[in-house]
């Protein structure tokens, strides 16, 4: 700013001193003007009368005006100044360019260095013909310019003392002024520095300007919402921290260089390390002093992940203990989490339960196959119309029992594929499976009056499964849509592919779910009552068998069902 005010002050004065300047010079080249004109005047009256060209001459010392007379051969024939001679022959006098000007007809006024008197004259010259213009003289005047140049030079002087002033005075004010702007802009830097460095306590800052009083206080208003999300966020971090360090899995998170970067204490106790692995690499980690491949394995799944960003899920026995570990990219971060989940008893226990129930079922089986047999042989040699109704009741329940023992069977064995993995997944068309199912349920098919429609969509539509888990979801879709159905209506089995996704979708013309009731029929044993006093014969396990099915492969089920309408089940089978 001080910068500015100078340079406009100096340009200011200067500009001022160039006009008077200028104006001054101006003036006296009018005044010369006027003053050759007089004398050119003077001449034709009587400067042929007069040979010693009296009245140019004066005695006067001062250096005023100067009036010469040049003839048309560039002699001087008469000039003012005193004691210079009459006569002087001085060719170059016709080369000076005022005379030059007056030759051309255009006389003009020129400001130059005086040969004869070494100062700064302004001159002007007319050319003054005489008696019948065949021959002319040259009046030529001049005025020193010294009297100009030195007004410029006093005001000069003086333009620079009252520059100087007004330069010392804007350093002052400003000065002042910026003191005044900028303190306020230190508290607000040290404000700053204090919110960096953790400190988020209100510091008011007062008597300043209105605009800077407003900034400071936005930047208390982001203090105290800083200091309320950092609360907030420790106060989440420390629960995190303790959920962390007391939950029974062991967790640890590496970046995308395997680098440990969390662990918590059951994985800490698990791998046998100390706090001091955060930082290290994964393999100061998973060192195994008794070289367990599946902890080699492990290592090579984290690494897979971090690569190739594709989650996994491994065993691994240590410590004579069975880990499921799932191996998974956290999203938007570099950061690949481990967790390792003790399913040592989940997997005795399974086992427990798939002998038990095996072992149940072929005790349950026995006997009821042996009732079954008895029975056939009872209605074969049976006589007696009466029986016919008990004997074909003992039937038809033997076989619910015998259907109820196999659909429990297959829950148990899913239940087991989930906690010990071991799926063999295959391509399984779906139009040969549709088709089976529809040889299987047409005995329900023709009782019901139902038609089964099977789209052309099916057709080239394959999934990955195992084939006996993709028939038995078909099979309790079908079936449960055949079985609630109304008389004489309509099941339709389609597929819609989107994006890479296929789509299983079974709809119905049945007596439908009521809204209250859909959220609890892919439950165990769970039938609506309309259903179940309207047609029964199910055993209240298709749709649990279906959900578990689905949970093994991590598609998903979605419902659609009005009361009196209809239902559509869609299975989405994920690529």
């Amino acid at each position: 700013m001080l910068f500015i005010v100078f340079s406009g002050l100096a340009v200011f004065f200067g500009t001022s001193v160039y006009i008077t300047h200028t104006n001054n010079i101006n003036i006296a080249k009018t005044a010369v003007i006027e003053i050759a004109q007089i004398t050119a005047d003077l001449y034709k009256l009587h400067g042929n009368e007069c040979d010693d060209l009296e009245f140019v001459r004066t005695e006067s010392d001062e250096r005023v005006t100067r009036i010469t007379i040049v003839n048309s051969t560039g002699e001087v024939i008469a000039d003012s100044l005193p004691g210079y001679p009459t006569i002087s022959t001085r060719p170059d006098y016709l080369e000076r360019p005022e005379i030059i000007a007056a030759i051309e007809g255009n006389p003009q006024a020129y400001v130059r260095r005086s040969n004869t008197l070494g100062v700064d004259l302004i001159y002007y010259a007319l050319k003054v013909p005489i008696d019948d213009e065949a021959d002319y003289v040259f009046v030529r005047a001049a005025i020193p310019a010294e009297q100009i140049n030195e007004y410029m030079y006093q005001s000069l002087l003086i333009f620079m003392a009252i520059l100087l002033c007004a330069a010392f005075l804007c350093f002052v004010i400003i000065g002042n002024i910026v003191k005044r702007i900028t303190k306020p802009f230190d508290s607000i830097e040290k404000k700053l520095r204090r919110i960096s460095d953790g400190e988020y306590s209100l510091m008011p800052i007062a008597g300043s300007y209105g605009e800077i009083d407003r900034i400071t206080r936005r930047i208390d208003d982001i203090s105290q919402i800083l200091q309320n999300s950092f609360d907030s966020l420790s106060y989440e971090k420390n629960k995190l921290d303790y959920i962390l360090e007391n939950i029974g899995d062991g967790i640890f998170t590496v970046d995308k260089d395997a680098t440990v970067t969390l662990i918590n204490n059951s994985a800490l106790a698990l791998f046998e390390v100390n706090a001091g692995v955060v930082g290290q690499d994964l393999s100061e980690l998973l060192v195994d002093e008794d070289e367990n491949d599946e902890v080699e394995e492990l290592g090579y799944a984290i690494r897979s992940c971090i690569v190739g960003r594709k989650s996994t899920v491994v065993d691994i026995a240590h410590k004579g203990r069975t880990f499921l570990v799932k191996v998974k990219r956290l999203p938007d971060t570099e950061l690949t989490m481990a967790v390792l989940s003790d399913v040592t008893e989940n997997r005795k226990n399974a086992k427990q339960r798939e002998e038990f129930f095996a072992n149940a079922s072929h005790e349950l089986k026995t006997p009821l196959t042996a009732i079954r047999g008895f029975n056939e042989l009872t209605a074969l040699n049976n006589k007696d119309e009466r029986l016919e109704k008990f004997i074909n009741s003992i039937t038809r329940e033997t076989d619910r029992m015998l259907t109820l023992i196999s659909d429990m069977l297959k829950i148990s064995a899913i239940e087991s594929l989930q906690n010990i993995g071991g799926i063999t997944a295959v391509p399984v068309p779906l139009l040969p499976v549709v088709s089976d199912v529809k040889d299987t349920v047409s005995t329900i098919i023709a009782e019901k009056g139902v038609s089964l429609i099977i789209s052309d969509t099916l057709r080239g539509t394959i999934v990955r499964a195992e084939q006996s888990h993709v028939y038995d979801i078909v099979k309790n879709l079908v079936e449960n849509a055949v079985r609630y159905n109304k008389q004489g209506g309509e099941v339709k089995v389609s597929v819609k592919k989107k994006k890479n996704a296929v789509h299983l979708i079974v709809s119905d013309t049945g007596i439908g779910i009521p809204a209250d009731e859909q959220a609890r029929i892919f439950e165990r044993f769970y039938r609506v009552e309309k259903s179940r006093s309207g047609t029964g014969g199910g055993t209240g396990l298709g749709l649990s068998i279906i959900k578990h099915i689905c949970a093994l492969y991590g598609w998903e089920i979605a419902l659609k069902s009005d009361a009196g309408v209809g239902t559509e089940v869609t299975v989405k089978f994920k690529p």
